[in-house]
C-alpha cells in the first residue's frame, strides 16, 4: 500500500465510476481495475459493490476516512519539509467566494507569482460556506471570503468592506415612469425605498447567494414581493442583463470599482445604461476576509499570499476610501 494507491482509490470513491476515474489520472482502466482488486485483496475487504455505479461498502467508507487523513497528514509534512529545506518550489491551494474571484485575484496574483514562481497555483471558487469546509479539510490553504468565518478553528483578517448598490435600467425607469422618472431617482436616492420600484422586475443571483439573501432581507423589511424575470449566479450576466433592461439587480461595490469587471468603470458601455443607487441607507456593509486554519501548518507561501492580499487591499489605487466610493454613487444616481 503507498499514497498513489490511495489517490487511485479516492479518484474511484469520487467519480463512481472507473472510465472517468481512469481519464482523470490519465491510466488505463484495465491498470487502475488492477489496482483496486490488489488494494482490496491486500487489505482482506471488499471496497466497492460492483454495479451499474461503483458505491462503497461500509468498509470501503471506512478506509476513504483514513486514506482523506493519511493523504493528508502527507502534505502538510511535505509542506512543512519543503519549508524547511527553503525549497522554492510548490503549490497553493486558493479559495475564493465565485463571485469576487475575477473581481479580487488580479490584484494578488501577479505579485505572488513574481515573488514565488516556480510556485503551482490552484483556484477553488464557490460559496464561503463550502469553502469553509475545504478548510477546515484542508483541500485548501487559504480561503477569501466573507466574514465571519463560521469555522472555530479559522484565522482571519479583514480585506475589505463593501456596500451592495441598486442598478437600474434607464430603459425600465422610462418605461414604468415616464415624465416622472427623474422624480422617482431623487425619492430613492434619498430613502432607499425599495417599494418605489415593486412594480418592476429583477434579475438576481440565486437563492443561497450571499448577496441574495441581503437583498431579500431588504425586500422583505420593505414589504416587498420582487417580480423575479431571472435569476443566475454570475452577477457580470445580472449587471449585462440589467443593461439591456430586463430588470433591477443588485451589484456590490467592488465591481463598480474595478478595472478587471465589465461594469467596472463609470465610462463603461454598461454604464451608461443604467442608474445606480445605494440599495439601503445605514452602514450595513459586507467585509470580505482572507483567512487560514490555525489547527493546520501554514506554509510560507500561504502566508506570503496573505501578507500581499493585506497589503494590497490596504493601497488607496486598489480600494477607494470610503468617502470616494459614496461620491461615484452620488455621481451615478444623479447622471
Amino acid at each position: 500500500m503507498n499514497f498513489q494507491n490511495m489517490e487511485y482509490f479516492l479518484a474511484v470513491a469520487e467519480e463512481g465510476n472507473i472510465t472517468r476515474a481512469s481519464e482523470r489520472l490519465h491510466i488505463s482502466q484495465q491498470a487502475l481495475s488492477n489496482q483496486i482488486a490488489r488494494m482490496e485483496e491486500e487489505l482482506g475487504c471488499t471496497l466497492f459493490s460492483r454495479g451499474k455505479t461503483l458505491e462503497l461498502t461500509y468498509s470501503g467508507k471506512q478506509f476513504k476516512q483514513s486514506a482523506e487523513k493519511i493523504l493528508d497528514i502527507n502534505r502538510q509534512t511535505a509542506t512543512v519539509l519543503d519549508d524547511i529545506n527553503s525549497k522554492r518550489r510548490g503549490e497553493l491551494r486558493i479559495g475564493i467566494s465565485h463571485t469576487r474571484g475575477q473581481a479580487i485575484l488580479p490584484f494578488i496574483l501577479p505579485a505572488f507569482s513574481n515573488l514565488h514562481p516556480l510556485v503551482d497555483l490552484h483556484v477553488i471558487e464557490g460559496s464561503t460556506h463550502v469553502l469553509e469546509e475545504d478548510l477546515r479539510k484542508g483541500v485548501i490553504d487559504v480561503l477569501i471570503g466573507f466574514a465571519p468565518f463560521m469555522l472555530d478553528c479559522a484565522e482571519y483578517s479583514e480585506l475589505m468592506k463593501e456596500h451592495l448598490f441598486l442598478v437600474v435600467p434607464n430603459s425600465l425607469l422610462v418605461k414604468y415612469f415616464g415624465s416622472e422618472a427623474e422624480d422617482v431617482c431623487r425619492s430613492y436616492a434619498k430613502s432607499s425605498d425599495i417599494s418605489l420600484f415593486k412594480n418592476m422586475p429583477f434579475v438576481l443571483l440565486n437563492e443561497g447567494d450571499r448577496i441574495r439573501t441581503i437583498a431579500d432581507r431588504e425586500f422583505f423589511r420593505c414589504a416587498v414581493r420582487p417580480q423575479i424575470k431571472l435569476e443566475t449566479q454570475n452577477i457580470q450576466t445580472a449587471f449585462a442583463l440589467a443593461a439591456e433592461g430586463m430588470g433591477l439587480t443588485v451589484c456590490p461595490e467592488l465591481y463598480l470599482n474595478n478595472p478587471y469587471v465589465a461594469p467596472g468603470t463609470a465610462s463603461s458601455y454598461m454604464r451608461q445604461k443604467v442608474r445606480i443607487f445605494r440599495f439601503f441607507n445605514g452602514d450595513v456593509q459586507d467585509t470580505i476576509a482572507i483567512g487560514y486554519n490555525r489547527e493546520r501548518y501554514l506554509s510560507r507561501f500561504a502566508s506570503d499570499f496573505i501578507r500581499i492580499s493585506k497589503d494590497t487591499f490596504r493601497k488607496p489605487s486598489v480600494q477607494s476610501t470610503k468617502e470616494e466610493q459614496e461620491q461615484q454613487g452620488k455621481q451615478d444616481s444623479t447622471k
